[in-house]
C-alpha cells in the first residue's frame, strides 16, 4: 500500500525490506531432500576465476557470466586432467584432445550443428556442457579431494 505522506511511505518500505519470503521445494523423494528458494539473493564475491568456471560448468552461475565456449574449455581441461576420455568417443574424435574448438567442431559435424556450412561451435559448446551436467561423461567432481 503506497501512501502520499513521507512517513507512511518510509514505514512501508522498511516493512517490505524486512520480510523474508522463501519457498521450500522437494527435489528428491527417496530420501526426501528439500531446498529453499530465496528470492533476491545476489551472487557472492567469488574468489577466483576457477571457482566461477566450476560454478558455470555445474549450472550454478549462468554461462553468460563466463561464456559457453570458455565453460566447455574448462570442462575439457578437467576431463583430460581426470583421464575421463569418454567425451572423445561421444564427440566423434579418434582420441583425447586439448583443443576445445577441434572437439566442438567434430561434435557439431557429428550432430549436424551447422551454421552457413560451418560447424556451429557455440551450439556444440551448449551441448557439451549439457552432456557433462547430464552425466554422459561419467561421474566427475570438479574439486581436488
Amino acid at each position: 500500500m503506497l501512501t502520499t505522506t513521507k512517513t507512511n511511505y518510509k514505514l512501508h518500505l522498511n516493512q517490505v525490506s524486512r520480510r523474508k519470503i522463501s519457498n521450500r521445494l522437494k527435489i528428491l523423494n527417496s530420501p526426501k531432500v528439500y531446498i529453499y528458494d530465496t528470492p533476491g539473493v545476489n551472487l557472492p564475491m567469488l574468489e577466483s576465476s576457477d571457482t566461477v568456471l566450476k560454478l558455470a560448468a555445474c549450472g550454478c552461475v549462468p554461462t553468460t557470466v563466463v561464456g559457453q565456449i570458455q565453460t566447455a574449455d574448462y570442462l575439457l581441461f578437467w576431463l583430460n586432467r581426470k583421464r575421463q576420455y569418454k567425451y572423445a568417443f561421444l564427440c566423434g574424435l579418434a582420441g583425447p584432445s586439448n583443443n576445445i574448438i577441434e572437439v566442438l567442431a567434430y561434435y557439431a559435424r557429428k550432430r549436424n550443428l551447422m551454421l552457413d556450412g560451418k560447424p556451429n561451435v557455440k551450439d556444440a559448446s551448449d551441448h557439451f556442457v549439457r552432456m557433462f551436467n547430464d552425466g554422459e561423461f561419467g561421474k566427475i567432481i570438479l574439486e581436488d579431494l
